[in-house]
């Protein structure tokens, strides 16, 4: 297959209505179209950050995302472009008008599911919301998996290993993981108690006023695979948004663990540092994941 030249992102962003779910489109006058909120990369910016302004910048609406839904591939002005969607829902019912450049998106309208297949004005739509209503019928929740960023060399860390911290680029990538993490819904945050691990989610945390809760079960060097294995199984038994951050030597059997308890039979390879997992889980079950460098 011909690789993309183009990539964008956007969502289906959804709420419930008075008789059922509801589906923001957008009207751009400069193509006098009605479709879902998407948009181009800008160089060198992340799937998850273009989804998350675009649909912003189109809708006065900030995104909370929840599982991906399948890519749209087609042809523009003779590239083949690739967009990202993902179902999500309003933060809040706050709309930001001034947000939206009326050049670009003069209307919005909330439109009722059952109707949206005849209001969109592409045919490449259509595959988008089918896999949307598929997916709105088992709503997931987020268990994100990190590997912590990168630390400082051993060779240059004199005291605890425990204690060595991330460097420069470690903490460049702490901040970015702020941005990217906050796309799904807030939820727990657990962390090996080592420094660069709780460094790693400590911008996240502290952005969006959630405790990061130290594990010693999860540690290189002081963690012990039962007491691991049986946190593990309290975080993803409470079924609720959890990011869990770890050493690269665990991270990797976390993974593992968690796939073999939700049922999944999709590889995920190991992770890079400051790369991160996301299963998107419903009743137990893994849907959908993501691996995001």
């Amino acid at each position: 297959m011909t690789q993309p030249e183009i990539f964008a992102a956007g969502a289906v962003l959804w709420r419930e209505g008075e008789d059922g779910p509801e589906l923001a489109l957008i009207h751009r006058p400069k193509y006098g179209d009605w479709t879902f909120p998407k948009g181009k990369l800008k160089r060198g910016e992340h799937l998850l950050a273009a989804a998350q302004r675009e649909v912003f910048e189109e809708t006065g609406i900030r995104p909370v995302l929840g599982r991906p839904l399948a890519p749209s591939f087609y042809d523009k002005e003779g590239k083949l472009k690739r967009v990202d969607y993902w179902c999500a829902t309003p933060a809040s019912d706050d709309t930001v008008d001034e947000a939206v450049d009326p050049r670009e998106v003069d209307d919005l309208e909330w439109v009722p599911l059952a109707d949206v297949a005849d209001r969109l004005t592409y045919e490449r739509d259509q595959p988008v919301l089918a896999d949307f209503s598929r997916a709105l019928a088992r709503e997931t929740v987020p268990l994100i998996f990190v590997r912590h960023a990168v630390a400082m060399s051993k060779a240059d860390w004199f005291d605890q290993d425990e204690l060595r911290p991330l460097n420069q680029r470690g903490r460049e990538r702490a901040q970015q993981l702020e941005v990217l993490l906050a796309a799904y819904p807030p939820g727990a945050a657990y962390s090996a108690s080592s420094a660069r691990c709780m460094e790693t989610l400590l911008p996240y945390c502290a952005a969006e006023g959630v405790p990061v809760h130290g594990l010693p079960e999860f540690t290189l060097g002081t963690s012990k695979p039962a007491e691991a294995s049986a946190r593990l199984d309290e975080i993803l038994e409470a079924g609720e948004p959890a990011v869990i951050c770890g050493h690269g030597e665990h991270i990797d059997e976390m993974i593992a663990y968690a796939s073999g308890r939700l049922g999944t039979t999709i590889p995920v390879g190991a992770l890079d540092k400051g790369s991160f997992v996301v299963f998107h889980a419903a009743n137990g079950e893994v849907v959908a994941t993501e691996h995001h460098d």
